[in-house]
């Protein structure tokens, strides 16, 4: 016997045997620290107690309300760890993670796959933590009932990789959202300056990914409301249940520019989540005119050519021959004179207008522009991925 309550003793009805015996296992409780699958009854502020209903032995302080862990003993090995410092390897079945089990590390491996469920916050107390690793399987994290871890109603760890569980006193945290203040949350996509993804990201180029290798990143897909019914549905934007059993797809930002969804704001109405919207200009129009003027005209300006030395017969009808009275020279029997040679010279013609037009345009032919294959702003590349 380790525990044991005789009560108040009182001298006119315990001596001798009796007294002996209570006494005795009395100090057998001191001497094993209280030990046994519960707290004392005989409980008061500062009793220190072992719980070694399961291994490893739990050791506790009762503080007048509730117990406050101290450590682990394994009673296989002989060994004491303060808590924080203890290991639990899960080959099968999976566990709950309780108050003792404050700052446990869960090393979960096997042929299938399992769960860390979590007892209710209720009893556990603020500053909880345990660190599960999903060692060669694909291990869920369970918070009780309606209870979140990170907000969601589980998280799936894919095999290979860990997380730390731990409660603030109101919620459960991990190291991968700590409470909104640490590590990226899964699912987040971030742009960064390289050919490869940083750890713990993929590349978000539309590929064929594994469920349990990537299970985290799964189970956001299937929350996130914008996961196409089947693969041959996938559009750019959005995930696919890929083979429907095994495999699921990513969105596929690669040679995109991102608009953030509209959401009911009107901005860019009628979009769904996660749809391609091709390029597009405005509707507009070009004007375009010559230089004009009030009323005006042309003024023509110019000369004949040069035609050598020549003359220029007259027609008429002559008889006889002499000299004219005006000094031209008749010729005989002809019907045609001559003018005097003139030598080579040209006619200028001068002073000449157009006529007057009115107030007038002229139209104006516009040509392609001989641009890219888009419209585009200036950017540069960077290599979008995605948080698993």
């Amino acid at each position: 016997m380790t525990q044991f309550n005789f009560g108040t003793i009182v001298a006119s009805t315990k001596s001798g045997s009796g007294l002996a015996a209570d006494l005795n296992a009395w100090r057998d409780a001191l001497h094993t620290g209280h030990k046994g699958p519960a707290r004392p009854t005989y409980k008061v502020a500062g009793l220190s107690w072992i719980n070694d209903a399961a291994a490893p032995w739990v050791d506790y302080v009762y503080d007048g309300v509730g117990d406050a862990l101290r450590g682990f003993i394994d009673p296989s090995t002989h060994r004491y760890s303060t808590a924080g410092n203890f290991a639990k390897t899960i080959t099968s079945g999976g566990v709950t993670a309780r108050l003792a089990d404050w700052g446990t590390l869960f090393n979960l491996s096997g042929s299938a796959a399992q769960t860390v469920a979590i007892d209710p916050k209720s009893s556990l107390l603020a500053g909880w933590w345990i660190r599960v690793i999903a060692q060669n399987i694909a291990v869920t994290i369970n918070p009780f009932g309606a209870e979140t871890v990170d907000g969601l109603a589980q998280i799936i760890l894919p095999s290979g990789s860990s997380i730390t569980v731990f409660y603030d006193g109101t919620n459960f945290w991990t190291d991968a959202n700590g409470g909104g203040a640490s590590a990226f949350p899964v699912g987040g996509v971030v742009y960064v300056p390289a050919s490869a993804p940083p750890a713990g990201f993929l590349r978000m180029n539309g590929a064929l990914i594994s469920r349990e290798t990537y299970a985290g990143l799964w189970g956001f897909a299937q929350a996130s409301s914008n996961i196409t019914p089947t693969d041959a549905e996938w559009l750019e934007g959005r995930f696919s249940p890929g083979d429907g059993a095994t495999t699921f797809r990513l969105p596929d930002a690669r040679g995109n520019f991102i608009r953030p969804w509209d959401n009911a704001r009107g901005v860019d109405p009628s979009r769904a989540l996660g749809t391609l919207q091709a390029s597009a200009l405005a509707t507009h129009g070009h004007t375009g005119w010559t230089g004009g003027g009030g009323y005006h005209n042309h003024s023509a300006y110019g000369g004949t050519d040069a035609q050598g030395n020549h003359q220029h017969l007259i027609g008429g009808d002559f008889r006889g021959s002499g000299v004219s009275s005006n000094g031209g020279y008749l010729v005989n029997g002809g019907t045609n004179v001559g003018t005097s040679w003139a030598g080579t010279h040209q006619h200028n013609v001068s002073g000449g207008y157009t006529s007057i037009v009115d107030h007038h345009t002229h139209a104006v032919g516009i040509s392609d522009y001989a641009g890219a294959a888009e419209t585009r702003p200036r950017n540069i590349a960077l290599l979008a991925c995605i948080k698993y």
